[in-house]
């Protein structure tokens, strides 16, 4: 009898025991996963930063002032009158015969 109760006493604390490693490892595996969150929440706060700062700067590189200036330290210079020639049907040609309706004013 002392038997049979020593061991259900053991089986009863490894049980216990058991159910408190699994409740230790759930807790700490929460906790692991709260910091993962938590980095990667920061991550992308630094992202969107970038982004924004990235979009702005590509703003600013395309402006025509910035453009201008830079064409200008790379020694371009403005074309003489008459020196550009538009070839018929070139992109933004328009054809005057074409358009003669649009001209009309009621």
């Amino acid at each position: 009898m002392l038997k049979k109760t020593r061991n259900t006493n053991i089986a009863a604390v490894s049980a216990a025991c058991a159910v408190l490693f699994l409740f230790a490892w759930e807790n700490v595996q929460v906790v692991k996963l709260g910091y993962t969150i938590e980095n990667i929440r920061r991550d992308i706060k630094d992202l969107e930063s970038s982004n924004t700062y990235l979009k702005k700067e590509i703003q600013t590189a395309l402006s025509p002032e910035k453009l201008e200036n830079e064409a200008i330290k790379l020694g371009m210079v403005y074309p003489e009158p008459g020196a550009v020639v538009l070839l018929a049907g070139a992109p933004g040609q328009t054809n005057p015969a074409k358009d003669w309706l649009a001209k009309l004013t009621w």
